[in-house]
């Protein structure tokens, strides 16, 4: 007795050890499930980390060329300008006037005559930069930005320009972002408050001595309007910078207010420069640099972008992600450790069952003892498994009965406004007596429309349907005489046995009317091909009329794939007959379950080809009615 008792426990024992170790290799799997998937994700979201900052990289390296480029225009337009009054004989002669201090109204007039008439017919339009202000060899200055800002305290910060430099001779000197002290009275917008100066001296060789020094102050804001757009769509700063560093313009409005950007900054770019070569290249581990170098003077255009900023979203994403798998496999393990006992076994003969299921025998029932919520469980699932296998044929009858309806509606929508066009043709023909095809129009006119109702079938003869498309054809021809030529490229022995899904040709070919014959300076000619291709039928619609750019076969696409909206429809019934193709691809799809069977393809001025995909049909397909067999 000692011994049973104690063999007993020795098998509760051994049970509850059995239950421990597979609770804990549960466990042991999820981890290391989770673990491998922790890695795979973070070695994905890295590399995607990755992908997208060279992908902004390339993004934005030809637009920064596009910014360079137009800075160096504006540049080249100031080069211009200024050789342009470098020797300008108009010109000398205000340089050589002697004005009187007590009548400055002289000069001040002056300044007007040469700002108008001089620089006016120069840049009739006013589009060109203009000479800011000259300063003379007599120490005179034309201040044109504001004629009455000419005092000695602003000759005196011309002059701590070093502008009478005799190494500069005749070249450009720029200096950086500064107050344009020309202004008597500064704006109150930063961007036009602040100037970029750039002056050079101008040499007179035929009285030998320079002559005066031309003065040119760009407003910030119009450098900055040269990449205003890109400073707006990226997530960093946008600098232009001289070779040495100091500021020109800035997206940074802190940083065009202090005319400068911080030495940090300044340094770690200086110090990159030369190993970018103009290109991207890493500030540590926290911002991206691009430098693109001007091709007209040493000006840098610098965009300094944080790397945070660019792979956000990812590494946000990349966080949620670990932490939703973190708690759903805390979550699984608690439910683990607290469900196994009254679940997993009738789980597992569920398991069991769904399989069978799954398998194709719907009288996979379980046999179900528990009282609980896994009993009631398995008992509703013996109901549904009732349910299925007394109303599937029901279920199966009305989802086709629903298609044949469905298909109904969309044979109904066929547009009459075609008929209509035909009708006025004839109307028209019959106005010039003796024409026999007026009959012949009529006549194809009433094949037509007899074979589409073909005594209510859907499936027909692919012969039928051909005979309906050249029904169709021969009006076409009557209408547009020899605008165009119909190819039947098919051999209409080979297709003597295949069947069809009613009126699918006539829309297409229509369609090539459509968008094919409107301003066509030569004879358009529609091909048409029927074969068999393994267990489908491919026919190909290709005509060499107009064609479409890629914008219309787009809304095209669309348009078969969703259809249209009630605006859309209602134009598109105004310029085109037919069920349209939308209706061709939503039959195909109904009646034979084929996704994207009808395809489009065109090129402008070169043509359109259409490719329709159904299944092959024989007459063993078909029952005493007409219809699809059940498979």
């Amino acid at each position: 007795m000692q011994r049973k008792i104690m063999k007993m426990n020795k098998g509760k024992g051994q049970a509850k050890k059995r239950n421990i170790g597979l609770k804990r290799r549960m466990l042991y799997g999820i981890l290391q499930v989770l673990i491998p998937v922790v890695v795979i994700i973070t070695i994905l979201f890295w590399h995607t980390r990755k992908v997208m900052k060279q992908e902004y990289m390339r993004t934005t390296q030809s637009r920064v060329t596009d910014i360079t480029n137009k800075i160096d225009a504006k540049i080249q337009d100031i080069y211009s300008v200024s050789d342009n009054f470098a020797a300008n004989d108009q010109l000398n002669k205000y340089i050589e006037k002697e004005y009187s201090p007590t009548e400055p109204m002289y000069k001040k007039l002056d300044i007007v005559r040469i700002y108008t008439n001089i620089f006016g017919a120069y840049d009739m339009l006013n589009q060109r930069a203009r000479i800011s202000a000259m300063y003379t060899y007599k120490g005179e200055l034309f201040n044109f930005l504001d004629p009455n800002n000419d005092t000695d305290e602003v000759i005196k910060k011309l002059q701590a320009m070093n502008i009478e430099d005799p190494d500069l001779l005749m070249k450009f000197r720029w200096y950086p972002l500064q107050d344009n002290f020309l202004l008597s009275d500064q704006p109150g917008e930063v961007r036009d408050r602040k100037a970029v100066m750039g002056i050079r001296r101008i040499y007179s060789w035929e009285k030998g001595r320079y002559e005066c020094v031309q003065v040119f102050a760009i407003k910030e804001r119009d450098v900055y309007e040269q990449y205003k757009e890109l400073a707006e769509s990226i997530p960093g700063d946008i600098y232009v910078i001289t070779g040495d560093g100091r500021l020109i313009s800035s997206s940074n409005e802190k940083a065009v207010e202090a005319g400068t950007i911080s030495e940090k900054l300044k340094n770690e770019i200086l110090e990159q420069t030369g190993d970018l070569n103009d290109g991207w290249a890493a500030l540590g581990n926290q911002q991206m640099i691009q430098v693109k170098t001007s091709d007209v003077n040493d000006w840098k255009i610098v965009m300094v972008v944080p790397v945070k900023a660019v792979t956000k979203e990812v590494d946000v994403l990349y966080y949620r992600i670990f932490l939703v798998m973190v708690a759903c496999v805390g979550f699984c393990a608690m439910m683990i450790l607290h469900l196994y006992k009254s679940f997993m076994d009738p789980i597992g003969k569920l398991n069991i069952s769904m399989k069978e299921v799954y398998g194709g025998n719907l009288n996979a029932y379980v046999d179900v003892k528990q009282k609980n919520e896994v009993g009631d469980m398995i008992r509703y699932y013996n109901s549904m498994l009732e349910r299925i296998n007394t109303n599937i044929i029901e279920k199966l009858q009305s989802d086709r009965k629903k298609k044949e309806l469905e298909l109904e509606v969309l044979m109904s929508q066929i547009n009459p406004h075609f008929l209509y066009n035909t009708l006025e043709n004839i109307v028209w023909m019959s106005t010039e007596a003796g024409r026999p095809d007026i009959g012949r129009t009529a006549a194809s006119l009433g094949r037509m429309y007899r074979l589409s109702i073909n005594g209510g079938q859907v499936i027909v003869p692919m012969e039928h349907e051909i005979e309906h498309l050249m029904a169709y054809v021969k009006i076409q021809k009557n209408r547009y005489k020899d605008e165009f030529e119909f190819d039947l490229r098919t051999d209409m022995r080979q297709i003597h046995e295949l069947f069809s899904l009613k009126i699918i040709l006539q829309p297409v070919v229509e369609n090539s009317f459509l968008y094919g014959m409107t301003g066509l300076k030569h004879p358009m000619i529609i091909h048409l091909t029927v074969k068999e291709k393994g267990q489908w039928v491919m026919i190909k619609v290709m005509d060499n009329g107009r064609g479409m750019d890629r914008e219309k076969l787009g809304e095209i696409r669309d348009q078969i794939r969703f259809g249209r909206t009630g605006k859309e429809e209602e134009e598109q019934n105004r310029r085109s007959s037919g069920i349209g193709l939308h209706s061709v691809e939503s039959r195909i799809k109904l009646y034979f379950g084929v996704d994207r069977a009808v395809s489009i393809y065109s090129k402008k001025d070169v043509g359109t080809l259409t490719v329709i995909r159904i299944p092959r049909i024989t007459v063993e397909d078909i029952d005493e009615h007409g219809n699809l067999k059940e498979k």
